[in-house]
């Protein structure tokens, strides 16, 4: 028979393998639950940032719709951006008036602009795109007004039968190609803009530590040690090519001037105007925005946020061949359907045209009909 041992107050004796485990166990939660905990506030962070850029894209969306139906004015898309931010911003709040939500956005969005945690612009059209294709804008009696200038929205059908001022780059299909802006006539109708958000990092302890590291990795920030308790972070590396137009973002401030953790995050969006696009303050040169519709294609901004330089057109005292003008045979048996050869969406395909069935234009009298 086994008999226990038992210690001085009678009680039995641990064994001391038994002891020796629990102890271990113990050791390996205290390292695990750390870990496991930064995982998912990480993970939690990372849903929160995926779900702002969701947010984001289709604020700025809205914007590009106000913009396209109001001759692209400044003020008309950001009163879009406002709208689409405030779901965002504000959530759905039954008990609050709409108009009252709307000005609340609207002040957001100016206080942001001005603290350079939203930066907005418009890359399309361009000032070559006016140098091209701008005509004296017209108001709402068609009386011209002379000083703005406006690129003509209407009969895009028959784009191929006007010329650019600046002369002729090309041909893409029928549609002359216009020297200054490497664009046609429908390219120039395409507004395009860009957002930049400074999203806060609201998740404790993995948001701040995430801004710190890619700080230093974009070079915005001199390289720093950092310790979380106990465990060195070592010191981030720089990356190779250093995003330069983040910077401005990571630390941004609130309404009260205090600075925020932010992660920066990009989004674009590209919409056919509806209406006659006007020059104005925020219209770029085509030297600050990736080109549309030129021969060789759109050009996409670098890794540092900088876009690269194109080369300048044919001086403006260049007298270029303009292309023959194309007739069009009347049809005397009704009206003829449109085909992808006729009506330029096929000799579109490669350029980066949007590839969609809508967006085609129709160079023959009855097609629609």
């Amino acid at each position: 028979m086994r008999i226990a041992r038992r210690t001085k107050t009678g009680r039995p004796a641990r064994a001391p393998a038994r002891s020796a485990a629990r102890g271990t166990a113990f050791v390996e939660t205290l390292v695990a639950v750390p870990i496991v905990l930064l995982l998912g506030l990480g993970a939690l962070q990372w849903a929160l940032l995926f779900h702002a850029r969701t947010a984001l894209e289709y604020a700025l969306l809205e914007a590009a719709r106000a913009g396209s139906v109001a001759q692209a004015r400044p003020d008309a898309i950001e009163a879009g951006l406002a709208r689409g931010l405030m779901p965002f911003w504000f959530g759905v709040d039954a008990s609050r008036p709409w108009a009252a939500a709307v000005a609340a956005s609207n002040a957001q969005l100016r206080q942001a602009i001005a603290a350079g945690w939203i930066v907005w612009r418009q890359l399309a059209p361009t000032v070559e795109s006016f140098g091209d294709w701008g005509e004296p804008a017209r108001d709402a009696a068609g009386y011209p007004v002379t000083s703005l200038v406006e690129i003509p929205n209407d009969s895009l059908q028959w784009a191929s039968l006007r010329q650019p001022a600046g002369g002729v780059a090309g041909m893409r299909g029928e549609e002359p190609i216009g020297a200054r802006s490497l664009q046609t006539l429908n390219d120039a109708n395409l507004l395009k803009l860009e957002l930049r958000y400074g999203v806060p990092m609201s998740v404790p302890l993995v948001g701040r530590i995430a801004v710190w590291v890619m700080r230093i990795a974009d070079g915005c920030a001199a390289p720093s040690g950092r310790r979380l308790g106990a465990i060195d972070l070592g010191i981030p590396a720089p990356i190779g090519a250093p995003r330069t137009w983040t910077c401005p973002f990571y630390l941004a401030p609130d309404a009260a001037g205090n600075p925020v953790p932010r992660w920066p995050v990009r989004a674009a969006a590209t919409i056919r105007m509806q209406s006659p696009a006007r020059q104005s303050a925020m219209t770029p040169h085509r030297t600050e925005s990736p080109v549309f519709g030129s021969v060789a294609g759109p050009t996409m901004a670098g890794a540092d946020g900088t876009l690269p330089s194109v080369p300048p057109g044919p001086p403006e005292s260049a007298v270029l061949p303009a292309p023959p003008v194309p007739t069009v045979a009347a049809a005397s048996d009704g009206p003829v359907a449109a085909s992808v050869d006729s009506d330029g969406s096929r000799s579109r395909a490669d350029s980066g045209w949007l590839g969609i069935g809508g967006e085609r234009t129709f160079s023959v009298p009855g097609a629609c009909t």
